[in-house]
């Protein structure tokens, strides 16, 4: 679409091009650095609302409107799903831009028309996230409801979590491999035989030979109907890092506690674009914060591990990194608040003393593997 507005601006005496969709939002613009790009976005309502409201007066099709100031004049065309906007000298080759403009309109009008379709797509597909994150948010509500009931201890964790915790999951960090379907849990060991019982009460069976061979740490139900699975982790995480979680359970009413949820993808050493947003989502989300600060990342948690283990302080400080150059790359007026925290999550950690242990493991480095391999 640029490409066209290029040739619409060689015409002698144009200053620049933009196009609006029917919403008024600005679809594409070709201007010059003096010309305000936000201001023009400002104008795009505006202007869609008066050749609605022009066309609905006169009861047919609105042709150009031209807009005559003191040294300058704005042309605007209607292309049925938008319009077009020509800022030019007062002076200008009417006909002549006109030549130019009508050739242009036709490939804009297929352009427009295509990225509004684009656009309503994926609107679609993000309400319909949406709206699937609720009812998910509400099935796991109803998990940890029936547990409590029981006297056992049940959190979200994982993905469940940070989409019960995060306002913003949605638009940060959507979900663009289908995991939302699995929904991630915390509890004690001593509760499974508990857990087993409330699930299958809920519908959801367990896979039987896995709960077997690894019921000691890890449990998994499915419902197929719903099509919804479970993972169940108990006390403990093992994968590339060991996180023990069974003594902070009780920190918050229905997840792990913000610090932990953190360490849950920090941990993690072969991150993809979906970790990174699931990070970058609470650090968007939450201050940090002390121990005893409600909604807030408790830093002192994060220094537990960091400063006595280096393998974890090694893998958490990479992803810390990698968070703040992703969010420079992708995540466009949200990074800023993700940077700074980052960066003084990062400054904290680097600043704290460390052990004896981890000086220790720190003179090995990247000689001996500072992490498991996960089955």
């Amino acid at each position: 679409m640029e490409d066209v507005l290029k040739n619409i601006n060689a015409v002698h005496g144009v200053m620049g091009s933009f196009v609006c969709s029917n919403a008024g939002t600005l679809m594409a613009s070709v201007l010059p650095d003096s010309l305000d790009e936000a201001a023009l976005s400002a104008i795009g309502r505006p202007i869609v609302q008066t050749i609605t409201g022009m066309a609905a007066v006169q009861r047919r099709k609105v042709g150009d409107i031209d807009l005559v100031y003191s040294h300058s004049r704005l042309i605007i065309k209607s292309l049925g799903t938008g319009c077009l906007c020509v800022l030019c000298a007062r002076s200008i080759n009417v006909p002549l831009l006109n030549l130019t403009v009508n050739v242009a309109a036709k490939k804009l009008t297929k352009f427009l028309g295509e990225r509004v379709e684009t656009t309503a797509r994926d609107a679609a597909v993000q309400e319909a996230a949406a709206a699937r994150t609720t009812d998910l948010n509400e099935e796991v509500r109803s998990f940890i409801s029936a547990a409590r009931a029981q006297g056992v201890v049940l959190r979200a964790t994982g993905d469940t979590g940070i989409r019960l915790r995060c306002p913003n999951t949605d638009r940060i960090a959507p979900s663009s491999n289908g995991n939302e379907s699995i929904l991630d849990l915390a509890s004690r060991a001593k509760y499974s035989a508990q857990i087993n019982h409330i699930l299958e009460r809920l519908g959801y069976l367990p896979e039987r030979r896995f709960n077997l061979l690894h019921g000691s740490q890890l449990l998994r139900f499915i419902h197929s109907e719903k099509k919804i699975g479970i993972e169940v982790f108990l006390d403990t995480l093992n994968s590339y890092h060991k996180l023990n979680f069974a003594d902070r359970l009780d920190s918050d009413e229905e997840t792990i506690p913000l610090a932990d949820l953190l360490l849950w993808k920090l941990q993690s050493v072969e991150t993809n674009d979906d970790c990174l947003r699931a990070i970058c989502a609470i650090i968007h989300d939450h201050e940090l914060g002390g121990p005893k600060e409600q909604g807030k990342i408790d830093t002192s948690r994060i220094l537990e591990l960091c400063t006595n283990d280096w393998g974890w302080y090694k893998t958490a400080t990479i992803n810390l990194e990698k968070c703040v150059t992703f969010s420079e790359n992708k995540l466009g007026n949200d990074a800023t608040v993700i940077i700074e925290r980052t960066r003084r999550l990062l400054h904290i950690i680097d600043e704290a003393p460390k052990s004896g242990k981890w000086h220790r493991r720190a003179l090995i480095g990247e000689r001996v593997q500072w992490y498991e391999t996960p089955e």
